[in-house]
């Protein structure tokens, strides 16, 4: 396993906690200064509508005062016919008609107000009128006077039209700016709101932020808690909507998947090195047993030459004697002794170790004579079939000393060869006196398989630890009743082409 998957985390979709936190600080900043924005702009448009009513207020004041200083200063021109008078009158009418003009456009929102205006802007023409009648008539007479009252009496009207249009300018003003001061602090309360909204949502999405930071970590606490306890399978983190949770979580489970991996490496080395023991151990009892059958058939050999040679000069001095028994007897010894020296080490074929054993079984019958019988029965073709030299002779020993050397007649042997679809079976007989259970038991543990009496040396233990040498698995088995005599079961495997497994030529 390598850490490509964290090369993945910046394409796979995740956003990173700082990001996210990032994201959320510029959507509350955003709104809040969007919000700001309005409110201010809001602030600065009554503090403008404000300024604007205070500003028409003053002028329809100056408008007010105008009027009044212009009749003042008409009355005291028409006495005086004075020109710098003249002048005055004329620059205050001008006065008087850029403020009518500059109100025009503040007034006319209002009903009441407009109507007023115009009354006072009519009024301000048919002032005109009358006054440029009185400046084309040059003697005073008793129109000129009349037109004068009506003059003094459109004066009054006009400063009576001014206050009113001031009075209700004022309660238009008042009220509209009454409106829009609602309108702010409605407005106000609705930036609060929103501020303390924006608060609680805040506030919502550090909780679940932090709630789902600390349930991974706690996931990632409580599985490296299990690993120190020595868990390995505790269960993998789950991935995370979070980035840097996810990396987290993901490394934590690449470590545990190395750790587990590197036990089961450890695990397998330990094992393979406890098999290398074990074929060890078995190579140096193999070897073990093949010296001690060398050094047995060293001990029985003495020198093979020297008592080749002499047995087979005491063979020729009993057929000079006519002792044929004699004869015979030497031969088999001699027989078996030489199978034993020239197949030391090598697998044999099983009709060879059949014909030693006939051998055999002729110098047992030699001395039991009538006490005891041997049979040999072969079913199936076993030419060219291979097993380890001397399989059967110690089982037949075994059989004879242990189970028919204390019966007087009638003891038998019977030896069974079987071929099988997979195995080659052997099966020794006796209807000797049988082996008590307990003993049975523990049969295999005893050297050779006596119980206190001399052998060949090999017996039931030998034979049974070179087949397990030879083929890996235990192929012998006994079965007895006390009384009724024994049965000895030796099944070798066969290969495919009929032969025997001969994987270790050496015994």
């Amino acid at each position: 396993m390598n850490l490509s998957f964290l090369n993945k985390q910046k394409s796979d979709g995740k956003k990173s906690i700082r990001a996210r936190i990032t994201l959320i600080f510029i959507l509350v900043i955003m709104i809040m200064t969007i919000a700001f924005f309005f409110f201010m702009m809001r602030k600065d448009m009554i503090s403008n509508v404000y300024q604007q009513d205070m500003d028409t207020n003053l002028k329809l004041n100056q408008l007010s005062l105008e009027l009044n200083n212009n009749s003042r200063i008409f009355n005291l021109y028409f006495q005086t016919r004075d020109q710098e008078d003249l002048n005055n009158y004329i620059e205050s009418r001008n006065m008087i008609r850029e403020l009518v003009v500059e109100l025009k456009d503040n007034v006319a929102v209002d009903k009441d107000s407009r109507i007023f205006y115009r009354t006072l802007s009519n009024m301000l023409v048919y002032h005109d009128e009358l006054v440029n009648e009185i400046f084309t008539n040059k003697i005073s007479n008793a129109e000129t006077y009349q037109i004068l009252t009506d003059l003094r009496t459109l004066y009054s009207y006009m400063n009576s039209h001014a206050q009113k249009l001031i009075i209700s300018y004022q309660d238009y003003s008042s009220s509209k700016y009454m409106d829009l001061l609602e309108e702010y602090q409605a407005m106000e309360r609705r930036i609060y709101i929103l501020t303390i909204l924006i608060s609680i949502i805040c506030l919502f999405f550090a909780l679940v932020l932090s709630n789902d930071i600390l349930i991974t970590i706690d996931r990632l606490s409580a599985s490296a808690r299990s690993l120190s306890a020595g868990h390995w399978e505790v269960r993998d983190i789950k991935e995370n909507k979070y980035r840097e949770l996810n990396i987290m979580g993901q490394t934590f489970n690449l470590m545990k998947h190395n750790i587990n991996k590197f036990i089961k490496e450890l695990k397998q080395k330990s094992e393979l090195e406890n098999k290398l023991n074990k074929e060890k151990l078995a190579s140096v009892e193999k070897d073990r047993l093949i010296k001690e059958t060398q050094l047995m058939n060293l001990q029985m050999q003495i020198d093979p030459h020297f008592l080749f040679n002499t047995l087979t000069t005491v063979a020729r001095i009993a057929l000079f004697e006519k002792a044929r028994k004699t004869e015979r007897l030497i031969v088999a010894i001699s027989r078996i002794l030489r199978y034993n020296l020239d197949n030391k080490g090598k697998m044999v074929e099983i009709s060879q170790d059949l014909e030693v054993l006939q051998a055999y079984l002729s110098i047992q019958q030699i001395r039991f004579q009538s006490q005891m019988k041997f049979n040999i029965q072969i079913e199936g073709n076993i030419a060219g079939i291979l097993a380890p030299p001397m399989i059967l002779q110690p089982i037949v020993e075994n059989a004879i000393i242990h189970g028919l050397a204390d019966i007087d007649e009638n003891g038998k042997i019977d030896i069974k060869v079987i071929k099988k679809e997979k195995y080659l079976e052997f099966k020794i007989i006796d209807n000797g006196k049988g082996i008590d259970s307990e003993y049975l038991k523990n049969i295999f543990q005893k050297k050779g398989g006596n119980r206190g009496r001399s052998t060949t040396g090999l017996g039931l233990a030998n034979v049974k630890k070179r087949l397990e040498l030879h083929y890996g698995e235990e192929l012998i088995s006994i079965n007895s009743v006390l009384g009724q005599g024994t049965e000895v079961i030796i099944q070798i495997p066969l290969r495919k082409g009929g032969d025997i497994d001969d994987k270790i030529n050496d015994c």
